[in-house]
């Protein structure tokens, strides 16, 4: 079953109560599609948004949420992808290595981000 990679602005969305993000994460709730977060995403919104534990907390504990950690491996791609890209977003480049590798589009409401890494990423738009 194909899943989505979620970035920040997409976990920003939920907190925010979009419909859209609702949407998606609904939808994937009752198709039990794995939605894969990266931690650094939760930290990112949670940094801006200190209020969205509890929403955060909700999302990390349904079955179809995987949280995935930087490995040292996954480090040394993201970083090459970086250099290629010719810009530092730790973040946009993990999303961006993680959906390559499981072969899932990326889950944002903020493309650009991604694109600057990978023009060619698929992107599903919140």
């Amino acid at each position: 079953m194909i899943g989505k990679v979620l970035d920040a602005s997409a976990l920003a969305a939920w907190v925010r109560g979009s419909i859209a993000a609702n949407a998606w994460l609904g939808t994937a709730y009752a198709l039990t599609s794995p939605l894969y977060i990266l931690s650094l995403a939760f930290t990112e919104v949670r940094a801006v948004r200190p209020y969205a534990g509890p929403n955060l907390a909700e999302l990390l504990g349904h079955p179809s949420v995987l949280v995935g950690e930087l490995s040292a491996a996954d480090a040394a791609a993201v970083d090459l992808l970086l250099e290629a890209a010719g810009v530092f977003d730790a973040l946009a480049g993990q999303v961006v290595h993680v959906a390559a590798a499981r072969g899932w589009p990326a889950l944002t409401a903020d493309p650009g981000r991604l694109q600057r890494i990978d023009p060619n990423i698929v992107i599903d738009l919140i």
